[in-house]
């Protein structure tokens, strides 16, 4: 397997720049670039030489013999200033050295899963962490980093396991018959353990919201007042704010943190009739981004609210806005004036203790398609059992029972599937 270099660091200029360096020949580097090798994990001071014998730069060079590194393999850090062409000169003196090339996305973090130093769940944990931005998402990535996903998964598999074992005792022993008890145990734990994982795959929406935002779309009629709000919520003018209705003619989006809570902000083109072809297209545009929404916030400045268009199942909020112009409002309804910047943080409350009511009692979710499909196909699998004679057709039960251990198993270690591998890692930056 050839030993892979890049940068853990941004390429950009920065103080320090870190290049990693992982495979069977990283224990040769310190006769690459022409230093005395330093001791197992002790950071030393170095002079790094180009293959000429040119100085490059000062390094601190740590070695971190495997398997007891970051990837499981022989791994080396060098730490230079932050230059470019220093880092440029040592990519050039490693890319002549035959075995030697530039990593692929994520595969510091793909070797580290293939040596077993952490599972698929806890890789894509490490992906979700770099990528956090709110406090809801730091704290789903560090559980899954930490392996409270796989651990579940590992309790309901070993649940798959220990129902098989007594099946395939009765397979050993069919000439004695099943006492009834006992199948009256296993079917008890079957149900506990469908309960179990169909609440998952119910909560998984959640998850699945966590790590990409709640959808929350803003509408009502022209000049109500969404693009001024959207423009102070995000604190840019990302929207046009004029007295000429229809000037927004596209959804206009933008992520925010209220309060923890990631959320994609939409904003969209005044509801109303109009012989605009061009405005038409953003009104079914804004219409339908409503209906894939989490949350609907309807805005009026004369309290009418009727939106007829509106047809989603969301959770719709009815905001007052310009109350610093008109009283014409209901007390029941928020009511705000981004002019004034009052009732806005009383709004991101009401936003923020709905999304806050959704969370389900289960703190491990399922954030990912391939998570809920792989637990479906084992749900699928069990619930076929209860359609069988476990007298006369035990075996056919522990086939099921095998395919929903496989179908766990696969959540946290795929090793047989390398598209899917590909897929995961794919999506991680380079030099992880």
């Amino acid at each position: 397997m050839d030993t892979i270099f890049s940068s853990a660091t941004n390429a950009q200029k920065s103080a320090i720049k870190i290049i990693r360096v992982s495979g069977e020949a990283s224990p040769k580097i310190p006769e690459i670039f022409s230093f005395k090798p330093p001791k197992p994990r002790v950071a030393s001071l170095r002079r790094l030489y180009d293959l000429n014998k040119k100085i490059i730069d000062d390094a601190v060079v740590i070695f971190f013999p495997g398997p007891s590194s970051v990837t499981g393999e022989d791994v080396f850090e060098i730490h230079t200033h932050g230059s470019l062409i220093v880092e440029k000169k040592i990519y050039d003196c490693l890319s002549n050295i035959n075995r030697f090339r530039i990593a692929d996305r994520g595969e510091f973090t793909k070797r580290a899963f293939l040596n077993g130093k952490i599972d698929l769940t806890q890789a894509e944990g490490i992906n979700d962490l770099i990528n956090a931005e709110t406090e809801s998402q730091f704290k789903l990535s560090i559980s899954y980093y930490e392996g409270a996903l796989f651990k579940k998964l590992k309790l309901w598999r070993n649940e798959v396991i220990f129902l098989l074992a007594k099946l395939e005792a009765l397979i050993d022993f069919s000439d004695e018959e099943l006492p009834q008890e006992t199948e009256a145990i296993f079917k008890k734990k079957l149900s506990c353990l469908l309960k179990e994982m169909k609440n998952s795959i119910r909560s998984s929406n959640y998850g699945e919201r966590i790590r990409n935002g709640f959808t929350i779309t803003i509408v009502g009629k022209p000049n109500v007042g969404k693009s001024s709000l959207i423009n102070y919520l995000s604190n840019k003018k990302i929207a046009i704010v004029t007295e000429e209705a229809g000037t927004t003619r596209d959804v206009l989006e933008v992520l925010l943190d209220f309060e923890g809570f990631p959320v994609i902000l939409n904003d969209t083109a005044g509801l109303r009739k109009t012989n605009s072809n061009i405005e038409k297209i953003g009104i079914n545009r804004a219409l339908k981004k409503a209906e894939a929404s989490d949350i609907i916030l309807i805005l009026s400045d004369c309290g009418d609210f009727s939106i007829p268009e509106v047809m989603s199942g969301a959770k719709k909020i009815l905001v007052h806005t310009k109350s610093d112009l008109n009283k014409h409002h209901n007390d029941d309804w928020p009511k705000i004036s981004v002019k004034k910047q009052k009732g806005i943080k009383e709004l991101i409350k009401i936003i923020v203790d709905y999304l806050k009511i959704l969370a389900p009692k289960d703190n491990v979710l399922l954030t990912r398609k391939r998570h809920v499909q792989g637990v479906k196909r084992a749900v699928t699998a069990l619930k076929q059992i209860s359609t069988i004679n476990l007298t006369q057709n035990p075996e056919l039960a522990a086939e099921d029972l095998r395919i929903a251990a496989t179908e766990i198993g696969k959540i946290t270690n795929i090793i047989d599937v390398e598209e899917i591998l590909d897929d995961i890692f794919n999506n991680f930056c380079i030099g992880k």
